[in-house]
């Protein structure tokens, strides 16, 4: 084995290392947050659904209809199996101490989303052991991976949809090939993005998007390559979103355009973020303010932008899929009026993959023979 090689197991093991030990302090340590108060009570709404094996039920449920449900059934379906009595809510404050009744709670579904952020900080680690580094103690990601929060199953999902596609994609440059993708993990892919889609919709909205121009232009044989890749995620985001079942397009368009209207609506107005406040949250690392002495540094900040932007070139020749992903994730995160900072976690995967790359660059700059980990 190459000594880059073991460079890059060694880095990659630190990383999942990192993340895990970070993840587990914020678990246990953040206090309870605005979306947490709403996601868990509607989990038992669903968990009490469930019990009774009531999908009419679950499929007509109404609250919090903007998201789909699949990460709230998710952790009703953890709050079920382990027998979790449900808190007085009451009792429940947010930026205040977890009461002792309620911490079984908070505990059980936090490590859902804290499982799901080491195994993001994991898959990037395949792709760059550096990045992986990185977004293991990034404080946005380790916050609202620790969190019971919507943000780490889809996640999860849009990586590994990804890894898949750039997979699909090593079908073009097989001469001969009738299609210019394998059509195996080309659906795979889709049926990862629909499972993406069905956890929170920007996560598939963004990587599609980046998705597109290889789509297009590498798509021969164009009917083939887009029925290979765009029904299975279809089918895939309608079967793991039942708030759609009664009425697939009515209901898809209502959930959508409450989006629309909110970042238009009072609370976002009131909060008055400008544009740019995604790019001022990739250069600040707050959580470090918000929770004094959970997050063990705020450095990541200061590096990921400028190195993210050095190994942008790199990115794009080796992982272009990835360079994709990071552009169109900052133009959605500038364009799109509400600027909450747990959008960040849309491009910080990506974002941490080109930094990677910069360090690798740098790493060239400075010595001649280097070679990029792994």
């Amino acid at each position: 084995m190459s000594s880059n090689r073991i460079l890059a197991l060694v880095l990659l093991l630190l990383a999942v290392l990192a993340a895990t030990w970070q993840r587990a302090r914020a678990v246990e340590r953040l206090p309870p947050d605005f979306d947490e108060v709403i996601y868990l009570p509607i989990a038992y709404r669903y968990a009490g659904m469930l019990s009774g094996g009531q999908w009419s039920e679950v499929a007509g449920y109404r609250e919090n209809f903007e998201h789909p449900p699949l990460v709230k059934l998710l952790f009703a379906s953890e709050l079920l199996a382990a027998g979790t009595p449900e808190p007085d809510w009451k009792t429940v404050r947010v930026g205040r101490p977890i009461p002792e009744p309620a911490r079984p709670t908070f505990r059980l579904t936090r490590w859902l989303s804290g499982v799901t952020g080491i195994l993001q900080v994991a898959l990037t680690g395949l792709v760059h052991p550096v990045g992986a580094l990185l977004l293991a103690f990034d404080s946005y990601h380790a916050k609202y991976t620790s969190q019971a929060y919507l943000e780490g199953v889809p996640g999860l999902f849009a990586i590994l949809a990804v890894l898949a596609f750039e997979r699909a994609r090593r079908g073009h440059a097989v001469p001969g090939r009738e299609s210019p993708f394998r059509d195996g993990p080309l659906a795979l892919s889709g049926v990862l993005l629909g499972l993406a889609a069905a956890g929170k919709y920007p996560y598939a909205m963004v990587v599609g998007l980046a998705f597109l121009p290889f789509l297009v232009r590498e798509g021969r044989a164009r009917g083939r390559v887009w029925a290979a890749f765009a029904l299975p995620a279809l089918a895939t985001f309608l079967l793991a979103q039942p708030a759609l079942w009664p009425n697939p397009p009515v209901r898809l368009w209502e959930s959508l355009t409450f989006h629309w209207h909110y970042s238009r609506g009072e609370h976002v107005v009131r909060s008055a973020l400008p544009w740019y406040q995604p790019l001022y949250h990739l250069t600040h690392a707050t959580p470090t303010q918000w929770h004094a002495g959970v997050f063990a540094t705020g450095a990541t900040q200061w590096v990921l932008l400028p190195l993210a932007v050095i190994g942008a070139r790199a990115t794009l020749r080796q992982r272009p899929v990835w360079a994709a992903w990071a552009g169109v994730g900052l133009v959605f995160l500038v364009l799109w009026p509400t600027k909450w900072a747990q959008y960040l976690l849309l491009v910080l995967p990506p974002l941490s993959v080109c930094a990677g790359m910069g360090v690798s660059t740098l790493y060239g700059l400075v010595g001649p023979g280097a070679r990029r980990p792994g």
